[in-house]
């Protein structure tokens, strides 16, 4: 760049500073620049450092490199005329300083255009993310404003997505809701209702977008209610084909079920522990009218009394110690679907008081609040006790027992349909050989009919245990009788009358049976709720159990 052009084109240069305009790469800067020394413009690429020619024969005085991301991307060279170079040498220093200014503003021109340019294609590729959200997604600002959404959350609103952008939220849900959102801290889910869309609720997934400074956005993620419970979101219900047996009695069974599944009428499936009760109420519901309806379940039995409540009717925020929010209870989780109340003879009178009226009056009110619900719900309910001898103790409503079983259904144990045994004992072989990436193994004959023999008295989930611990166990291609557990090797046809007696005693030994133990285990399983049912027949706490086994292993 000539010298007595120089201050006109650093104007220029300022205005007009394009990647396109005012780049010079090396190769170019090697081919315009004649007489320079290239060697110099060579290692000022490689090192980004500015270099004083020293030889008058070079022609070119300086060379000011521009830099982009520590990467020597142009550079700036300054030469005088011809004739000029008195001029040139006086005014180095003054020159030097606005050459370096004028690389410095270029760089940072540069920079800005490269964010600019990386921004708008984030802004693209998460815009196509956010439109491949198969549910209804919107972004929100603290002010409520809506910054980005996807096609399926405007269909909702009923409006094009590009008239939302920058509207508030609080047009389409409830003020009182918009507030309860900016009061989560941390990923929540409530129940929203969309006024739009003619009222309908849905589950909303809040997700708080967090900076250094705080909350500066939510993500919120809509599902409509009538379809499945958040943490429900890809389970498969079981379909009454699911249930694998040969034998008339489970047929009969199974035909009867389905008869009442597309009525509302109460079901009450009445059977001993392990037979498959709750496999039976999703069957039905899958079969009937409500089936693309929520399923809720709930075990009566494994919830704590003073938070079963809670659990059926939801709560207000601030109803009680620790309600920092709203929460819906099971009966509105499964509003328009099915509640299947599990073990429903080990609930409370007052309770089974609070089910009857809901029952009756297709009502309920959370806890906290005075204000009634409309519900329309399937109850399904289930129990291995017997509730006639129960209502005679004064243990449970007569009324309540009417009301739930209108229709009961018996599910044979499996004792009784012993034909269903192989086929069940070659499913769950293939299912776990499958899951422990073996090869599914052969029975022998003494083995298959030792467990013919046997009376199961935890029905299939102890035959599903048995085949899990042999799967695990047999390292051969034949299962044999050492592979069974030990309470199946005696070939008595159940439980050995030692273990019976002590699984009934209410008076726990200081030393109990590492062998009657180990049995009930092997029988009710080793999950929190066999391990429950264990501690029940041995006559001990939870906690007691816990400790014996602790104590084995060390």
């Amino acid at each position: 760049m000539p010298y007595t052009e120089f201050e006109q084109s650093l104007n220029e240069a300022f205005f007009s500073a394009t990647p396109g305009f005012v780049e010079i790469k090396e190769k170019d800067a090697l081919l315009q620049c004649e007489g320079l020394d290239q060697a110099y413009i060579k290692e000022m690429f490689k090192s980004g450092v500015r270099m004083d020619a020293g030889r008058e024969e070079a022609g070119a005085v300086c060379y000011f490199p521009i830099v982009q991301e520590m990467k020597v991307v142009s550079v700036l060279l300054l030469r005088p005329k011809q004739g000029e170079k008195e001029g040139f040498a006086r005014d180095i220093q003054y020159l030097k300083l606005l050459s370096e200014l004028a690389c410095q503003w270029v760089a940072e021109k540069l920079e800005r255009e490269t964010w600019q340019k990386r921004f708008g294609e984030i802004h693209l590729e998460t815009r196509k993310l956010i439109q491949s959200i198969t549910e209804p997604f919107c972004l929100v600002d603290q002010d409520g404003l809506i910054q980005e959404m996807n096609e399926h959350m405007a269909s909702l609103f009923r409006k094009r997505r590009t008239t939302l952008m920058g509207e508030k939220i609080m047009q389409y849900i409830t003020k009182e809701k918009w507030e309860s959102i900016k009061s989560r801290n941390e990923k929540d889910e409530m129940v929203v209702q969309v006024p739009g869309n003619q009222g309908e609720a849905y589950f909303a997934t809040i997700q708080p977008v967090k900076s250094k400074q705080g909350i500066v956005s939510y993500m919120i993620l809509l599902k409509s209610k009538k379809t499945e419970k958040p943490e429900q979101a890809g389970r498969r219900l079981y379909h009454f084909e699911d249930i694998l047996g040969v034998s008339e009695i489970l047929k009969q069974t199974i035909q009867s079920a389905k008869r009442v599944s597309k009525s509302d009428v109460t079901i009450m499936l009445r059977g001993e522990s392990g037979t498959g009760k709750e496999m039976f109420a999703q069957a039905i519901h899958h079969e009937s009218d409500r089936k693309d309806q929520p399923f809720v379940a709930l075990n009566c039995a494994a919830i704590p009394e003073n938070l079963l409540e809670s659990e059926l009717f939801g709560y207000e925020k601030g109803a009680f110690t620790g309600a920092e929010k709203e929460k819906p209870g099971r009966f509105e989780l499964a509003n328009h679907g099915t509640l299947f109340l599990d073990e429903i003879g080990d609930m409370s009178l007052y309770l089974q008081a609070k089910i009857l009226r809901v029952l009756q009056e297709k009502t309920l009110e959370r806890i906290g609040s005075n204000k009634s619900r409309k519900i329309d719900v399937r109850i399904i309910t289930a129990t291995h006790r017997n509730l006639e001898e129960l209502i005679r103790k004064g243990e449970f409503r007569e009324d309540l027992y009417y009301r739930i079983s209108v229709i009961p259904i018996y599910i044979p144990p499996l004792r009784a349909r012993k034909e269903d045994l192989s086929v069940l004992i070659e499913h769950f072989t293939r299912k776990y050989s499958k899951d422990l990436n073996k090869h599914p193994k052969r029975l022998a004959a003494e083995t298959l009919d030792r467990l013919m023999q046997y009376d199961w008295p935890g029905n299939i989930r102890e035959l599903q245990n048995v085949v899990r611990h042999f799967v695990e166990l047999e390292i051969g291609d034949t299962v044999t009788l050492e592979s069974l557990p030990s309470s199946l090797q005696t070939g008595s046809k159940s439980l050995p009358p030692s273990v019976k007696k002590s699984a009934r005693t209410n008076h726990y030994q200081t030393r109990l049976d590492k062998r009657q133990v180990l049995e009930l285990l092997e029988r009710n399983g080793r999950s929190t709720e066999g391990k429950k049912k264990t501690a029940a027949d041995l006559g001990i706490s939870l906690a007691t159990l816990y400790r014996y086994l602790k104590k084995m292993q060390g």
